[in-house]
């Protein structure tokens, strides 16, 4: 025995969009436009002014970022967390196996302390809360073994300025097309020397990389996925992949993966928020001693 039977236009209409709805409109979420691409800016080689100009204004225009993480460190599983920040020196990152936050990580810095909680072993480490009082550790003449400076983690987002105070050279055209920008520092421990590579239209920073005062690599990030936020008129890289070059040659990576950022928009309590926590029993360790 068949069955035949006709689907009218408007029957078939409603059925699409219960499915749809059903299903989280995850049918435009897959096939649905790509996010808006960021705008260009320069249509021909900027001068150093002009280049800079645009860094600090897009930077200022974003003081606040939120966003679920996916977190993946070299040797340990993928990790789901948060990561907050507010310019210029407070970030919060936590992180854990499953989102299980006493089987991660917990990075954070403020305007006078930094720290990292393996609250894992990570390669080479053992679990502890290692932290450092920003003045002191910027005294000390031999870097202190770290997995990462939370610093790091802001600069990689794209939100960077540059001080007039910074000795700029550039840019340049580098042999991919993109422009390079030196930035050299003057810090306690000798000139820090940062460069900047960036697309030659949108100015999106794509990498950076530090360098100490005896020119030896000792980190750099490489940023990507941008994605376009209009009511700030900003654009975001959700992809943050993280190098970190040990004394001993060892390569530490780190993967951040966001999702949607909510801008200029954190909640939470302050002083819980970019406080260093401690926990009983847990080795405290000061790099600066």
């Amino acid at each position: 025995m068949s069955l035949n039977f006709k689907i009218h236009a408007p029957v078939l209409l409603v059925l699409i969009l219960l499915v749809i709805t059903q299903s989280g409109c995850q049918i435009f979420k897959r096939f649905g436009t790509q996010p808006d691409p960021a705008p260009l800016v320069f249509n021909a080689l900027p001068s150093q002014d002009e280049l800079i100009a645009q860094l600090n204004s897009r930077a200022s225009r974003v003081r606040q970022l939120q966003a679920n993480v996916d977190l993946s460190l070299d040797g340990v599983p993928k990790l789901k967390g948060t990561l907050q920040l507010e310019r210029p020196d407070r970030l919060r990152l936590k992180a854990g196996v499953m989102g299980v936050s006493d089987l991660g990580l917990d990075v954070g810095s403020n305007s006078d302390l930094f720290w990292v909680w393996s609250k894992v072993a990570l390669p080479g480490q053992t679990p502890a809360i290692y932290y450092a009082r920003q003045q002191d550790y910027q005294r000390l003449q031999n870097q202190a073994a770290l997995p990462i400076e939370p610093q790091w983690i802001i600069d990689a987002s794209g939100l960077v300025e540059f001080p007039p105070t910074d000795v700029q050279q550039g840019p340049f055209v580098d042999p991919t097309g993109r422009l390079k920008l030196i930035s050299i520092r003057q810090t306690p421990r000798g000139p820090i020397t940062r460069v900047t590579l960036l697309d030659a239209k949108s100015a999106l920073i794509q990498q950076q990389a530090v360098y100490d005062a005896s020119s030896r690599l000792i980190a750099y990030s490489n940023s990507s996925d941008f994605r376009f936020y209009a009511d700030q008129e900003v654009s975001l890289p959700h992809r943050i992949e993280l190098h970190v070059l040990t004394p001993d040659e060892q390569d530490l990576k780190m993967v951040i993966d966001a999702s949607d950022y909510r801008i200029n928009a954190l909640f939470g309590d302050p002083d819980q928020m970019w406080s260093m926590p401690k926990p009983a029993g847990v080795p405290v360790v000061n790099l600066a001693q």
